[in-house]
């Protein structure tokens, strides 16, 4: 048997990196004071569903795979493989998403040196594609060595939430903030901006479910799970809406872009105070938070294809590990071709901005999908006997099926927000077009990756 690789606290900096990300401040932030109350109603309506979710399906099922794992044993092999699929690809635009972010933060915190970063997109692309294959052979070497970025990732993304509502809040008091918060209006507008900040944050609040597919490399198990859960919601309710106020106290919404506003507000922020000198430094630990979350992603969007290998609907290569390091090698591998495919194609034809915001909206789309198996699967067990002695989500039976429920209906609230093009598109209905086209792709393809699967084993496999 394996040691296990993940303490308390590696698990707790994996939450930090995986259900908490800066870069979604400045989404919110762009939207003003009323994306306040949102972040609470986000984690409310979504959050509070998933971990809660997440808590009694660790809870219920061992096995190896997460969402996936939970989707085969109360769907079936087909929708379990669908829902693992989608799961799994998903993460490759937010891969590529999150470089574009983190080579930003990069150029910002190299002043600049790192202007040609972002004038020259072949030099670009080439230092996001560097920072892949480095997170890539971290990963390769096992658990025990790819765990030290993503815990040097979420000790960064919680120091820097640290330093934003710190500097935010001695500007205001100081100097005044930038937005006026006493006359701001607190309820969102309807429009396309508020549809597309919903999504945003049903992304930013997720993450929490990545924990079950650590399970079996956790001490302590599900007693080490739990706590880090609980801890996880206290994280996001005080660092998305004081850390999105601190923002707004240094820059106005509209200052607040949406890929740059970040590395402006803490620069701009920390030159109001006199300590200008230290935005290098802290502009680089927002690199290492968000080092730390494609790192943390990374990690655990490999153990998708490793169990679909496992259980023989992919090549059954994807389900060796290497010997040595315990690594899913092929898994790891075949997602670092495919992030630096996706880096380059990105670009085609958008500018820089347009990219990202593709990046973002097909990453936000894919990633909610899985959800609605997940929560599907929360209502369906209630009709099944509860394992003695597993956790269960306060409330027993019909507290579970209010959870499930609720979680199915923001799911779907956030898919719908999705497909608002962005009013920064120069074609808006192209925008559409391309994202749903994309998505389908992606749900095609896993249908013929099973379909092809299937083929290879032409007995079925009982239940399916």
């Amino acid at each position: 048997m394996r040691p296990k690789a993940l303490r308390f606290p590696d698990l707790l900096f994996y939450a930090a990196s995986m259900a908490l990300s800066i870069r979604w401040i400045s989404s919110a932030a762009a939207a003003g004071p009323a994306s306040l109350p949102f972040w609470l109603f986000a984690v409310l309506v979504f959050s509070v569903p998933l971990i809660l979710a997440t808590a009694e399906l660790t809870a219920r099922f061992p096995q190896e795979g997460g969402v996936y794992a939970w989707t085969r044993e109360a769907f079936g092999p087909f929708w379990g493989f669908l829902c693992g699929w989608l799961y799994w690809t998903c993460n490759l635009p937010f891969f590529s998403g999150t470089l574009y972010f983190m080579v930003n933060l990069l150029a910002a915190a190299l002043g600049p040196a790192g202007r040609p970063l972002l004038d020259q997109p072949l030099l670009f692309m080439g230092v996001a594609l560097l920072i892949s294959v480095v997170v890539g052979g971290f990963h390769l070497l096992g658990l025990g060595s790819g765990k030290w970025l993503s815990n040097l990732g979420g000790a960064s993304n919680l120091a820097l939430f640290a330093i934003l509502i710190a500097v935010g809040g001695l500007v205001a008091l100081g100097q005044g903030s930038a937005t006026d918060f006493g006359h701001a209006g607190y309820l969102p507008p309807l429009n396309a901006n508020t549809a597309i900040l919903w999504a945003t944050m049903v992304f930013a609040v997720g993450g929490s479910e990545a924990l079950a597919f650590l399970r079996n490399d956790v001490e302590g198990g599900m007693k080490t799970i739990l706590a880090v859960l609980a801890v996880v919601l206290l994280m996001q309710v005080v660092s998305y809406v004081l850390g999105t106020a601190g923002m707004l106290a240094i820059l106005t919404p509209q200052d607040a872009t949406r890929l740059s506003g970040l590395p402006d507000a803490l620069i701009a922020g920390l030159k109001r105070l006199g300590v200008g000198f230290a935005a290098p430094w802290v502009l680089m630990t927002a690199f290492l938070g968000g080092l730390g979350s494609y790192s943390a992603w990374f990690g655990v969007a490999a153990r998708l294809p490793f169990a679909a290998g496992i259980d023989d609907v992919l090549p059954s290569a994807f389900g060796r590990r290497d010997p040595r390091t315990g690594a899913p090698v092929v898994a790891i591998l075949t997602q670092m071709a495919i992030v630096a495919v996706i880096v380059v194609l990105s670009q085609a034809g958008d500018t820089l901005k347009g990219a990202y915001d593709f990046l973002v909206a097909m990453s936000v789309l894919s990633y909610t999908l899985p959800f609605l198996f997940l929560f599907a699967v929360m209502i369906a067990v209630q009709a099944a006997p509860f394992p003695a002695e597993a956790w269960r989500a306060p409330g027993g039976r019909r507290a579970a099926l209010v959870i499930g429920w609720g979680g199915l209906i923001g799911t779907l609230t956030a898919v719908l927000c999705t497909l608002v093009p962005s009013p920064d598109a120069a074609d808006p209905a192209g925008e559409v077009i391309k994202l749903v086209i994309a998505s389908a792709c992606l749900i095609l393809s896993g249908v013929a990756a099973y379909v092809l699967a299937r083929r290879r084993r032409p007995r079925a496999a009982p239940g399916d």
